[in-house]
Formats: structure tokens, C-alpha cells, sequence
């Protein structure tokens, strides 16, 4: 999810006021506010939860490896997720952001693996195939793109971390929209099979704690907003998962 306001970062807490934190973390007299509380471990706790996302659908397509056939799973979303890891990786380091760095870097070589492993599975005849094709090759130019303007445009360091920010949040909300595009056959099936259960915990765990920081600590759009539409299009795909069980196969 996003991981810190693309248009600023947060300015560092005062001397007093980190004081006044690690007092109430020890049992002293001052009391910890929310917004101390999800400023101090929302970071820390983001870092699992946006690895979590990004390692859900590697177990399910090791799986189909040793079976041959990726059956119902939904292979869009895989792919997206690796613009969408490397944006929020390329944000990260363009504002120097340990945070963001470690809640996306082991996540990148879950998701290239997920891939590698996914796409011989896809063989010549998964109605997917292109659409995942056009997906992986349009967004890596997207980004290349990107980062070309960006660099010969001469744009200060500040301006750069701003538009990687705004393309690291699009893709994001892409992603988070992705498990939708089988909707049709959920709803013409009344079987959501293809809406992979461990992708959409992970999304609606993280998007979760993501909005509550934002809009707790950071107070910025550019936090829970993105995050707070991956949230209600998780809770949408949680929905359809309780409407149209997956049937047994």
C-alpha cells in the first residue's frame, strides 16, 4: 500500500515530544496518544503487513508448479503488483526512506518469483496471457518512461519524489482493483474461486493499517487516501468471497 505521503514527508518529531513517547513507553507519567501510538508502530507493523501482500500468491502458484495448472487463480494481480512494489521501491529511495525501502524490497523478489513461476504455468491458451503480457512489458516502459523525463527534465529532487509518489499510488489502486476484473464470471458462476482469499486478507490488513495511520498520525490524503480506496475494494472482493463461496473441486 502506500507507504508515506508522496507529496511530503513527515517532519521529525520534535526533541520533546520524542521524550514524551519513550516516557510513556516506559511506564512513566506522560500517556501516549493515538496519533503517537500509530506514528511510532504503524511503520514498524507495515513492513510485515505490505510483505505479507506481496508473498500471498507466491504459496499458490508453487503449487500449481507441482500440479501443472494454475486452475481458477487469478493471474492479473501478480503481475501488477510488480510495477506496483518496485514504484513504492523507487519512491522509497528517491526520498530516502528506510520504511518504504523495507516494506517493499524483500516483497520485490516475492513478486518476480510469483512470476517466473506463474507464467510458464499460463502456457499458450490462459485467457489471461495477454492481458498479463501487455501488463508486464506497457508498465516497466511506463516506468522507464518515467524515470527518463524525469532525469532529463531536470526537475529538483523534491518534484521527482512527488510524481514517482503519484504513479507509486496509481498503480497501487490499480492493484488493489485487479482481483476484480474476473467479476464477471463470480457473478455469472456464483463462484469466486478466481478472487485468490490470502491476496484479499493481506490487501485488507494493509490497506487497513495504512488508512488508520494516515489519517491518525500523518494527516495526509496522500497516505490514507490511496489506502482507503484499497480498502473498500478489498472489502468489496470479501463480500463477493461470502455472497459466492469458492465451490469444492
Amino acid at each position: 500500500g502506500a507507504r508515506g505521503p508522496p507529496l511530503r514527508q513527515l517532519a521529525p518529531a520534535p526533541a520533546d515530544a520524542k521524550a514524551r513517547v519513550l516516557l510513556a513507553m516506559r511506564g512513566g507519567e506522560a500517556r501516549m496518544s493515538a496519533a503517537q501510538a500509530f506514528g511510532l508502530y504503524a511503520p514498524a507493523m507495515g513492513v510485515l503487513t505490505s510483505n505479507a501482500l506481496y508473498f500471498s500468491a507466491l504459496p499458490a502458484v508453487l503449487a500449481a508448479r507441482k500440479s501443472g495448472d494454475l486452475g481458477p487463480f487469478n493471474p492479473l494481480p501478480s503481475t501488477i503488483m510488480i510495477h506496483s512494489v518496485f514504484g513504492w521501491l523507487c519512491y522509497g529511495l528517491a526520498v530516502s526512506n528506510p520504511w518504504i525501502v523495507a516494506s517493499n524490497l524483500p516483497g520485490a523478489g516475492a513478486v518476480l518469483a510469483t512470476f517466473a513461476v506463474m507464467l510458464p504455468l499460463m502456457g499458450n491458451s490462459h485467457p489471461a496471457l495477454s492481458a498479463c503480457q501487455l501488463t508486464f512489458v506497457g508498465g516497466a516502459m511506463a516506468t522507464l518512461c518515467l524515470w527518463t523525463g524525469l532525469v532529463f527534465a531536470q526537475v529538483s529532487a523534491a518534484a521527482r519524489a512527488t510524481l514517482v509518489g503519484y504513479f507509486a499510488s496509481a498503480i497501487f489502486v490499480v492493484l488493489a482493483a485487479s482481483p476484480l476484473s474476473t467479476i464477471r464470471t463470480v457473478l455469472s458462476t456464483r463462484d469466486s474461486a478466481s478472487i485468490y482469499t490470502p491476496l484479499t486478507l493481506a490487501q485488507c490488513a494493509n490497506t487497513l493499517l495504512w488508512t488508520v495511520y494516515g489519517v491518525a498520525a500523518a494527516k495526509d490524503v496522500f497516505v490514507y487516501g490511496p489506502n482507503g480506496i484499497g480498502l473498500c475494494l478489498g472489502l468489496v472482493q470479501l463480500l463477493l468471497k461470502l455472497v459466492f463461496p469458492t465451490r469444492k473441486r
